[in-house]
Protein backbone atom coordinates (compact mmCIF):
# COMPACT_ATOMS: atom_id res chain seq x y z
CA UNK A 1 0.00 0.00 0.00
CA UNK A 2 1.49 3.85 -1.07
CA UNK A 3 3.59 2.09 -3.25
CA UNK A 4 2.00 4.13 -6.60
CA UNK A 5 0.48 1.34 -7.73
CA UNK A 6 -2.46 3.50 -8.84
CA UNK A 7 0.39 5.72 -10.68
CA UNK A 8 1.93 2.78 -13.06
CA UNK A 9 -1.70 2.39 -13.80
CA UNK A 10 -2.24 5.71 -15.42
CA UNK A 11 0.69 5.79 -16.99
CA UNK A 12 -0.38 2.58 -18.93
CA UNK A 13 -3.55 3.97 -20.18
CA UNK A 14 -2.24 7.14 -20.98
CA UNK A 15 0.68 5.31 -22.88
CA UNK A 16 -1.99 2.96 -24.40
CA UNK A 17 -4.33 3.36 -27.78
CA UNK A 18 -6.79 3.66 -25.64
CA UNK A 19 -5.78 7.09 -24.07
CA UNK A 20 -8.34 9.39 -25.56
CA UNK A 21 -10.84 7.02 -23.90
CA UNK A 22 -12.29 6.77 -20.46
CA UNK A 23 -10.53 5.83 -17.50
CA UNK A 24 -12.33 4.89 -13.88
CA UNK A 25 -10.13 3.97 -11.28
CA UNK A 26 -11.95 2.41 -7.98
CA UNK A 27 -10.73 1.27 -4.89
CA UNK A 28 -12.72 -2.04 -4.23
CA UNK A 29 -11.99 -2.16 -0.90
CA UNK A 30 -13.70 1.43 0.02
CA UNK A 31 -16.96 0.10 -1.08
CA UNK A 32 -19.29 -2.13 1.37
CA UNK A 33 -20.00 -5.12 -0.47
CA UNK A 34 -23.69 -4.75 -0.81
CA UNK A 35 -23.19 -1.99 -2.73
CA UNK A 36 -19.79 -2.87 -4.98
CA UNK A 37 -21.96 -4.65 -7.96
CA UNK A 38 -23.95 -1.75 -8.33
CA UNK A 39 -21.19 0.49 -8.64
CA UNK A 40 -19.47 -1.14 -11.04
CA UNK A 41 -22.34 -2.63 -13.10
CA UNK A 42 -24.98 -0.32 -12.33
CA UNK A 43 -28.59 -0.82 -11.72
CA UNK A 44 -32.74 -1.05 -12.80
CA UNK A 45 -35.10 1.62 -10.65
CA UNK A 46 -36.17 -0.46 -8.32
CA UNK A 47 -34.10 -3.07 -7.98
CA UNK A 48 -33.43 -2.71 -4.41
CA UNK A 49 -34.71 -0.69 -1.57
CA UNK A 50 -32.98 3.15 -1.86
CA UNK A 51 -32.76 2.00 -5.93
CA UNK A 52 -35.06 5.01 -6.43
CA UNK A 53 -33.61 5.84 -9.93
CA UNK A 54 -31.75 4.10 -12.46
CA UNK A 55 -27.85 3.72 -12.23
CA UNK A 56 -24.98 3.20 -15.04
CA UNK A 57 -22.23 1.57 -13.85
CA UNK A 58 -18.86 2.10 -13.99
CA UNK A 59 -18.11 -0.48 -16.36
CA UNK A 60 -21.02 1.13 -18.87
CA UNK A 61 -19.72 4.09 -18.32
CA UNK A 62 -15.60 2.97 -19.22
CA UNK A 63 -16.92 1.28 -22.49
CA UNK A 64 -14.04 1.56 -25.26
CA UNK A 65 -11.44 2.63 -22.47
CA UNK A 66 -9.85 1.44 -19.29
CA UNK A 67 -11.10 0.51 -15.97
CA UNK A 68 -8.44 0.19 -12.48
CA UNK A 69 -9.91 -2.30 -9.49
CA UNK A 70 -7.62 -1.13 -7.01
CA UNK A 71 -7.04 -3.27 -3.77
CA UNK A 72 -9.13 -6.32 -6.37
CA UNK A 73 -8.13 -8.81 -3.14
CA UNK A 74 -11.05 -7.23 -1.17
CA UNK A 75 -13.54 -8.26 -3.62
CA UNK A 76 -16.44 -10.53 -2.63
CA UNK A 77 -16.25 -14.41 -4.45
CA UNK A 78 -19.73 -13.31 -5.81
CA UNK A 79 -18.40 -9.87 -7.26
CA UNK A 80 -15.03 -11.44 -8.98
CA UNK A 81 -17.52 -14.33 -11.08
CA UNK A 82 -19.14 -11.13 -12.40
CA UNK A 83 -15.84 -9.65 -13.15
CA UNK A 84 -14.79 -12.81 -14.78
CA UNK A 85 -17.51 -12.73 -16.99
CA UNK A 86 -17.14 -9.01 -17.63
CA UNK A 87 -13.36 -10.03 -18.56
CA UNK A 88 -14.45 -13.12 -20.71
CA UNK A 89 -17.63 -12.27 -22.32
CA UNK A 90 -17.28 -8.67 -22.63
CA UNK A 91 -21.18 -8.88 -21.02
CA UNK A 92 -22.55 -7.45 -17.73
CA UNK A 93 -25.96 -7.09 -16.26
CA UNK A 94 -27.76 -4.30 -14.66
CA UNK A 95 -28.73 -5.14 -10.87
CA UNK A 96 -31.96 -6.20 -11.23
CA UNK A 97 -31.91 -6.69 -15.09
CA UNK A 98 -32.02 -9.96 -17.03
CA UNK A 99 -30.48 -8.11 -20.26
CA UNK A 100 -26.80 -8.14 -20.82
CA UNK A 101 -24.96 -5.27 -22.30
CA UNK A 102 -22.19 -5.46 -24.15
CA UNK A 103 -19.39 -3.68 -22.88
CA UNK A 104 -15.23 -3.27 -24.61
CA UNK A 105 -13.06 -2.52 -21.21
CA UNK A 106 -9.66 -2.99 -20.73
CA UNK A 107 -8.66 -4.02 -16.99
CA UNK A 108 -5.63 -3.43 -15.06
CA UNK A 109 -6.31 -4.58 -11.11
CA UNK A 110 -3.93 -3.97 -8.37
CA UNK A 111 -3.72 -5.65 -4.76
CA UNK A 112 -1.62 -5.57 -1.89
CA UNK A 113 -2.49 -9.10 -0.70
CA UNK A 114 -0.98 -12.42 -1.61
CA UNK A 115 -3.41 -13.61 -4.13
CA UNK A 116 -1.81 -16.77 -4.65
CA UNK A 117 -2.54 -18.13 -1.23
CA UNK A 118 -5.75 -16.31 -1.28
CA UNK A 119 -6.26 -18.75 -3.99
CA UNK A 120 -5.61 -21.96 -2.15
CA UNK A 121 -7.29 -20.60 0.49
CA UNK A 122 -10.31 -20.63 -1.97
CA UNK A 123 -11.26 -16.68 -1.13
CA UNK A 124 -10.18 -15.65 -4.73
CA UNK A 125 -11.56 -17.25 -7.58
CA UNK A 126 -8.66 -19.04 -9.22
CA UNK A 127 -10.19 -18.21 -12.74
CA UNK A 128 -9.84 -14.89 -12.49
CA UNK A 129 -6.72 -14.91 -10.81
CA UNK A 130 -5.54 -16.52 -13.69
CA UNK A 131 -7.04 -14.21 -16.35
CA UNK A 132 -5.83 -11.14 -14.59
CA UNK A 133 -2.24 -11.85 -14.20
CA UNK A 134 -1.61 -11.82 -17.70
CA UNK A 135 1.06 -8.94 -17.60
CA UNK A 136 2.40 -8.60 -13.93
CA UNK A 137 4.08 -5.59 -12.13
CA UNK A 138 5.63 -5.93 -8.78
CA UNK A 139 6.13 -2.41 -6.94
CA UNK A 140 8.45 -2.66 -4.28
CA UNK A 141 8.15 -0.92 -0.82
CA UNK A 142 10.58 2.15 -0.51
CA UNK A 143 12.68 0.92 1.99
CA UNK A 144 14.09 -1.22 -1.20
CA UNK A 145 14.44 1.41 -3.15
CA UNK A 146 16.47 4.39 -1.31
CA UNK A 147 18.42 4.80 -4.16
CA UNK A 148 15.36 6.95 -5.94
CA UNK A 149 15.15 9.15 -2.41
CA UNK A 150 17.29 11.75 -4.05
CA UNK A 151 14.71 12.11 -7.30
CA UNK A 152 11.92 11.64 -5.34
CA UNK A 153 12.64 14.49 -3.19
CA UNK A 154 13.39 17.15 -6.10
CA UNK A 155 10.58 15.78 -8.34
CA UNK A 156 8.38 16.28 -4.96
CA UNK A 157 9.95 19.79 -3.90
CA UNK A 158 9.57 21.04 -7.55
CA UNK A 159 5.84 19.86 -7.37
CA UNK A 160 5.22 21.91 -4.17
CA UNK A 161 6.73 25.11 -5.57
CA UNK A 162 4.99 25.29 -8.33
CA UNK A 163 2.02 25.10 -6.54
CA UNK A 164 3.36 27.28 -3.44
CA UNK A 165 6.21 29.10 -4.57
CA UNK A 166 7.73 29.17 -1.24
CA UNK A 167 11.51 28.77 -2.76
CA UNK A 168 11.89 26.04 -0.48
CA UNK A 169 14.15 23.96 -3.30
CA UNK A 170 16.97 22.59 -1.46
CA UNK A 171 17.57 19.31 1.58
CA UNK A 172 20.52 19.24 3.45
CA UNK A 173 22.67 16.15 2.41
CA UNK A 174 22.31 14.95 6.27
CA UNK A 175 18.49 15.88 6.50
CA UNK A 176 18.68 13.40 3.24
CA UNK A 177 20.65 10.80 4.92
CA UNK A 178 18.10 10.79 7.39
CA UNK A 179 15.32 10.44 5.44
CA UNK A 180 17.38 7.27 3.99
CA UNK A 181 17.52 5.31 7.39
CA UNK A 182 13.60 5.45 8.27
CA UNK A 183 11.79 2.25 7.28
CA UNK A 184 8.51 4.20 4.92
CA UNK A 185 5.99 1.69 5.90
CA UNK A 186 3.57 3.96 4.77
CA UNK A 187 6.00 3.98 1.51
CA UNK A 188 5.60 6.51 -1.04
CA UNK A 189 2.29 8.19 0.51
CA UNK A 190 3.52 8.37 3.54
CA UNK A 191 7.07 10.51 2.35
CA UNK A 192 4.93 12.38 0.26
CA UNK A 193 3.11 13.63 3.35
CA UNK A 194 5.99 14.19 5.52
CA UNK A 195 7.64 16.04 2.83
CA UNK A 196 5.09 18.40 2.25
CA UNK A 197 4.64 19.39 6.27
CA UNK A 198 9.05 19.65 5.90
CA UNK A 199 8.20 21.97 3.17
CA UNK A 200 5.62 23.89 5.14
CA UNK A 201 8.38 23.96 8.02
CA UNK A 202 10.92 25.21 5.98
CA UNK A 203 12.11 29.20 6.17
CA UNK A 204 14.24 29.17 4.23
CA UNK A 205 15.63 27.85 0.58
CA UNK A 206 16.64 24.55 1.99
CA UNK A 207 15.01 21.75 4.10
CA UNK A 208 17.68 21.08 7.13
CA UNK A 209 18.56 18.15 9.41
CA UNK A 210 17.15 19.86 12.81
CA UNK A 211 13.99 20.33 10.70
CA UNK A 212 13.62 16.76 9.46
CA UNK A 213 14.62 15.33 13.16
CA UNK A 214 11.84 17.73 14.68
CA UNK A 215 9.21 16.93 12.06
CA UNK A 216 9.53 13.01 12.37
CA UNK A 217 9.92 13.04 16.42
CA UNK A 218 6.36 15.11 16.36
CA UNK A 219 5.00 12.75 13.84
CA UNK A 220 5.93 9.86 15.65
CA UNK A 221 7.96 8.44 13.25
CA UNK A 222 11.21 7.86 14.65
CA UNK A 223 10.72 4.00 15.42
CA UNK A 224 11.88 2.58 12.07
CA UNK A 225 9.44 -0.79 12.75
CA UNK A 226 6.57 1.78 12.84
CA UNK A 227 4.41 -1.20 14.57
CA UNK A 228 1.52 -0.27 16.81
CA UNK A 229 3.29 -1.54 20.23
CA UNK A 230 0.84 -4.01 21.95
CA UNK A 231 -0.33 -2.28 25.33
CA UNK A 232 -0.19 -4.63 28.86
CA UNK A 233 -2.98 -5.69 30.11
CA UNK A 234 -3.01 -2.06 32.35
CA UNK A 235 -2.91 -0.33 29.65
CA UNK A 236 -5.77 1.75 27.99
CA UNK A 237 -5.93 -0.39 24.80
CA UNK A 238 -8.22 2.46 23.34
CA UNK A 239 -5.21 5.24 23.93
CA UNK A 240 -2.91 3.43 21.84
CA UNK A 241 -5.22 2.77 18.90
CA UNK A 242 -6.38 6.61 19.04
CA UNK A 243 -2.61 7.53 19.20
CA UNK A 244 -2.25 5.52 15.69
CA UNK A 245 -4.97 6.95 14.17
CA UNK A 246 -4.27 10.30 15.29
CA UNK A 247 -0.45 9.69 13.16
CA UNK A 248 -2.51 8.87 10.26
CA UNK A 249 -4.88 11.39 10.02
CA UNK A 250 -1.43 14.47 10.65
CA UNK A 251 0.16 12.01 7.78
CA UNK A 252 -3.09 12.86 5.32
CA UNK A 253 -2.48 16.48 5.67
CA UNK A 254 -4.56 18.17 3.80
CA UNK A 255 -5.82 15.10 1.87
CA UNK A 256 -9.35 13.16 2.81
CA UNK A 257 -9.12 10.34 4.39
CA UNK A 258 -10.92 6.88 2.67
CA UNK A 259 -14.17 6.88 3.16
CA UNK A 260 -16.36 4.18 5.07
CA UNK A 261 -13.27 4.61 7.94
CA UNK A 262 -15.25 3.31 11.06
CA UNK A 263 -16.21 -0.07 9.51
CA UNK A 264 -12.30 -0.16 8.04
CA UNK A 265 -11.16 0.45 11.33
CA UNK A 266 -13.36 -2.24 13.28
CA UNK A 267 -12.64 -4.51 10.69
CA UNK A 268 -8.61 -3.86 11.21
CA UNK A 269 -8.67 -4.55 14.55
CA UNK A 270 -11.09 -7.10 14.58
CA UNK A 271 -9.14 -9.21 12.54
CA UNK A 272 -6.08 -9.15 14.24
CA UNK A 273 -7.46 -9.58 18.01
CA UNK A 274 -9.14 -12.75 16.55
CA UNK A 275 -5.89 -14.02 15.07
CA UNK A 276 -4.12 -13.26 18.33
CA UNK A 277 -6.26 -15.07 20.28
CA UNK A 278 -6.64 -18.11 18.12
CA UNK A 279 -2.44 -18.25 17.87
CA UNK A 280 -2.78 -17.97 21.83
CA UNK A 281 -5.13 -20.68 22.14
CA UNK A 282 -3.53 -23.15 19.30
CA UNK A 283 -6.62 -22.90 17.21
CA UNK A 284 -9.00 -24.07 19.72
CA UNK A 285 -12.25 -22.06 18.79
CA UNK A 286 -13.72 -23.09 22.29
CA UNK A 287 -11.24 -21.44 24.28
CA UNK A 288 -10.83 -18.62 22.27
CA UNK A 289 -14.41 -17.71 22.36
CA UNK A 290 -14.39 -17.56 26.57
CA UNK A 291 -11.22 -15.67 26.34
CA UNK A 292 -12.96 -13.03 23.81
CA UNK A 293 -16.13 -13.50 25.60
CA UNK A 294 -18.50 -14.55 22.77
CA UNK A 295 -20.05 -18.07 22.24
CA UNK A 296 -18.55 -20.25 19.48
CA UNK A 297 -21.53 -19.50 16.59
CA UNK A 298 -20.77 -16.11 17.08
CA UNK A 299 -16.61 -16.41 16.72
CA UNK A 300 -17.55 -18.82 13.72
CA UNK A 301 -19.37 -16.66 11.82
CA UNK A 302 -16.72 -13.60 12.21
CA UNK A 303 -13.96 -16.41 11.39
CA UNK A 304 -15.96 -16.78 7.98
CA UNK A 305 -16.82 -12.92 7.31
CA UNK A 306 -13.12 -12.18 8.19
CA UNK A 307 -11.66 -15.10 6.15
CA UNK A 308 -9.33 -16.64 8.91
CA UNK A 309 -7.87 -19.93 8.61
CA UNK A 310 -9.70 -22.56 10.87
CA UNK A 311 -6.82 -24.58 9.83
CA UNK A 312 -5.23 -25.67 13.53
CA UNK A 313 -1.90 -26.41 12.61
CA UNK A 314 -1.39 -22.82 11.56
CA UNK A 315 -1.56 -21.78 15.00
CA UNK A 316 0.91 -24.21 16.89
Amino acid sequence: SGTGKELIARAIFQNSLRAQKPYIAVNCAAIPENLIESELFGHEKGSFTGATNQRIGKFELCDGGTIFLDEIGDMALTTQTKILRALQEGEIQRVGSSDTIKVNVRMLAATNKPLEEMVKEKTFREDLYYRLNVVRIETPPLRERMEDMPELVDFMLQRLNNKHGTGVTEISEDALNTLTKYNWPGNVREFEFVLKRLFISTTGREISLAIVKKELEKSSLVNQTATLEVPKPSENLSHAIEGHLVRYFRALGEDEPVSGLHGRILAEVERPLILATLHHTSGNQIKAAAILGVNRNTLRKKIRELKISTNRAEYR
